[in-house]
């Protein structure tokens, strides 16, 4: 694919996008993650850490993100271009866990890996190969941020790197790449003159669209329907610092399946009562269990083939999570009738309404004040907007391979904002459903508890089915 002959359109960070990127803070790193575990005992020789790096410096160019950096324009959003400069091993890296490290200390990994943010003078992402992990196991984590992908098009993003079969094709392999060259002066400036002259009717509609669903989330009725900065402050609601805690645990789908069809609820809504169980037991041992529900902040993905992999095309609603209820049936049933009246909300606003917001925030004010709130610590003043970060993310169903490796599992780790010092990821790939726990280190130092508590719950999820009947 040959693109250094000709200037390709102006790709400018959208407003969704550019929020991301303006909120991050010393503390706040809006980066997310991916820890991949692969099984290495099929391929000839081990599988070296030389092997994973030749598959990403065959495939990294068919991800934008991957190859693109950012560059300032004047008036508003940056826009992304091809990094002439790029040096594949900037980004990747290579640990060896202790022997016998395991997952624990593979979670320990992506917890150091997690608490620093990723260098803006380059495509923003890393990948880090570990070995060390357990016998024919090895793992790469994957960390990119935000601005460049959101829960689904990351998975978009890391399916470049995979084939449906161990050893494909020579004739499958891409073509190779060279970067194309940036945009002109008279085409930026064009485009920034355009961008001012639709901003005030799009600044309108965006103020008449946020307004109207405003009023429908205020005529919301009922204890399920859950409203910003609601929900009580617990000890992981104050304000971050830089240092990140993760633990990773799996359950069968069979298992969550098996839920859905015995008590009639939606996988999420089965996944989101189940972290609400989790989060009762890990507030009852720290004798902080609310008499009331938390909120929870979940994604909804937008997307659609038009929008590509790359970018966020993402909404986010609010859950109800009933931790003050004892039962996991009369959880469950709260779940969903919460997600049925945010639902109803959501369908009102329509799709694009998280966006209309973003693009409605002054940017250039954005960054510098996000600091500023950050460094005087004022989410241990105000009530946390939600108490806690929930996604699921819907993930392969086929089995993947990596230069003869096969992906075993796959665990998620979203980012973590002021006052939320919790995020519960969750994704599901072949038979498995994995949950990536990220936490604020010195908020929640046992992270590893709420991972233990997923089994714990999931056990009583099933007995109540098992003794429905």
């Amino acid at each position: 694919m040959k693109g250094g002959d000709t200037a390709r359109p102006l790709n400018r960070v959208s407003d969704l996008d550019a929020l991301f990127l303006a909120s991050e803070t010393p503390t706040q790193h809006l980066h997310v993650l991916a820890t991949l575990v692969l099984d290495r005992s099929a391929i000839p020789g081990g599988g070296d850490y030389e092997l994973v790096q030749s598959r990403i410096a065959e495939r990294f160019h068919m991800i934008e993100p991957l190859r693109q950096r950012l560059k300032r324009i004047p008036f508003g959003r940056p826009i992304w271009v091809d990094d002439p400069d790029l040096h594949l091993q900037r980004h990747l890296h290579h640990v060896v866990l202790p022997e016998g490290g395991g997952l624990e200390a593979l979670a320990r990994t992506a917890a150091d890996i997690a608490s620093f943010p990723l260098p803006k003078d380059r495509p923003l992402w890393e990948a880090w190969f570990v070995e060390g992990i357990e016998k024919d196991h090895i793992a790469v984590i994957a960390k990119i941020h935000h601005c460049a992908v959101d829960g689904v098009s990351g998975i978009f993003a890391l399916a470049a790197f995979f084939d449906v079969k161990p050893f494909p094709d020579a004739s499958t392999q891409p073509p190779t790449w060279e970067p194309a060259a940036p945009p002109g002066a008279l085409e930026v400036g064009r485009a920034v003159f355009d961008g001012l002259r639709r901003r005030p009717a799009a600044v309108a509609r965006s103020i008449k669209r946020t307004t109207s669903t405003a009023v429908a989330l205020a005529r919301a009725r009922g204890e399920e329907a859950p409203l910003p900065f609601s929900g009580p402050r617990l000890s992981y609601n104050r304000a971050l610092t830089a240092r990140r805690s993760v633990a990773f645990t799996s359950v069968r789908l069979d298992d969550v399946k098996h839920v859905r069809q015995g008590l009639g609820a939606p996988v999420n809504d089965v996944l989101v009562a189940l972290c609400a169980g989790v989060l009762r037991r890990f507030a009852i041992q720290r004798d902080e269990l609310p008499a009331r529900h938390l909120v929870a902040g979940v994604p909804i993905s937008e997307r659609k083939a038009e929008h590509g992999a790359a970018g966020n095309q993402l909404s986010f609603l609010l859950y109800a999570l009933p931790v003050h209820l004892p039962d996991p049936v009369e959880r469950l049933e709260f779940v969903a009738r919460s997600a049925s009246l945010v639902k109803d909300v959501y369908a009102q606003a329509g799709e694009g309404f998280f966006a209309s917001i973003a693009s409605l925030v002054p940017l250039g004010a954005l960054a510098p004040l996000m600091r500023a709130l950050s460094a005087v610590r004022v989410a241990n003043v105000l009530p946390p907007v939600v108490n806690v970060l929930i996604s699921n993310i819907r993930g392969p169903d086929l089995p993947l391979f990596v230069a003869g490796a096969e992906l075993t599992s796959i665990f998620p780790m979203g980012p973590l904002i002021e006052g939320v010092g919790l995020g519960i990821t969750v994704v599901s790939y072949r038979d498995e459903v994995a949950f990536g726990f990220m936490a604020c280190a010195d908020l929640v130092p046992d992270v590893q508890e709420l991972a233990a508590g997923v089994h714990v719950e999931m056990a009583r999820m099933l007995d109540a089915v098992n003794n429905s009947g």
